[in-house]
């Protein structure tokens, strides 16, 4: 798995959490845990391993300033009624790096583990279900 696949991966993740975020009645906890990965290794994965040999993709890292602030605001002040605009942010977002930046990436590159094992790779693990270690 090349870090390109793992991103995609992560995308499905979100795709999956959100679908039940929006059907709980107290969604905070699992918005913190789901904002603050994103936030903290997706989008830093994507700036520092992805990004940053691309200059289209200046953009979509401007986004991710976004999507941390919006993010944070909704769960500082618990407006429920603003996530499920954070959710499609997001979610276009991820569809577009897909679409138009991931295919530019012309070769594989290895997995971001430095800023995985910051995170935790049990924290990972309970974030996507898979320890990265074994990939």
């Amino acid at each position: 798995m090349d870090i390109i696949e793992l991103l995609k991966f992560e995308h499905a993740i979100f795709r999956i959490r959100f679908y039940f975020l929006e059907k709980i009645d107290d969604p905070w906890q699992e918005l913190e845990a789901v904002h603050n990965f994103i936030v903290n290794v997706h989008a830093k994965m994507e700036d520092l391993y992805v990004f940053k040999d691309i200059p289209e993709a200046k953009p979509y890292s401007n986004d991710h300033k976004l999507i941390e602030k919006y993010g944070d605001s909704i769960i500082k002040e618990k407006r429920k009624e603003w996530l499920p605009r954070y959710v499609k942010i997001v979610l276009d977002h991820n569809l577009n790096e897909e679409k138009y930046i991931f295919p530019k990436v012309k070769e594989k590159k290895g997995l971001a583990l430095d800023i995985i094992e910051q995170y935790g790779f049990e924290n990972y693990q309970k974030m996507t279900g898979i320890d990265i270690r074994d990939f």
